[in-house]
């Protein structure tokens, strides 16, 4: 994705239009990560530059792209560049945002805890000795 967003606008806000901007920025990411990955790659990385123009544009890691974002915001550019090219990796380095995976003896392990706090006795919800006091009467 190579676009040139403006954030000047007669009707909408600019801190609407930058919402806007990182929305579309995210949907692309969304639809890129979909695709089928090719043989051998195991996860999508993501090459992003970011600047007032496309001369001017540097080299940002994803995770910081919006914190950028704001950045040149702040800054008070109102003509804002972004470039995303989606690669294929292979399982050779480690993803930026690794899940943990538990094992399954943790999983075993975790259940009959969670059987072991539920109360053994159920109380009621509603008192029986009120209903029937009025019912008496």
């Amino acid at each position: 994705m190579k676009k040139t967003f403006k954030l000047e606008h007669p009707k909408i806000k600019v801190p609407r239009v930058v919402d806007s901007v990182k929305h579309d920025i995210k949907k692309y990411l969304k639809k890129e990560r979909k695709n089928t990955l090719p043989a051998g790659a195991k996860y999508w990385g993501f090459d992003c530059k970011l600047g007032a123009s496309e001369e001017t544009a540097v080299e940002v890691q994803l995770p910081s792209l919006t914190k950028s974002i704001d950045g040149l915001v702040e800054k008070n550019i109102m003509t804002i560049y972004v470039e995303i090219t989606a690669k294929a990796l292979e399982g050779g380095g480690t993803p930026a945002v690794e899940t943990p995976k538990e094992s399954p003896e943790t999983e075993e392990q975790a259940a009959p805890t969670t059987a072991q706090t539920a109360p053994q006795t159920a109380k009621p919800i509603w008192p029986t000795q009120s209903l029937k006091s009025s019912q008496e009467d």
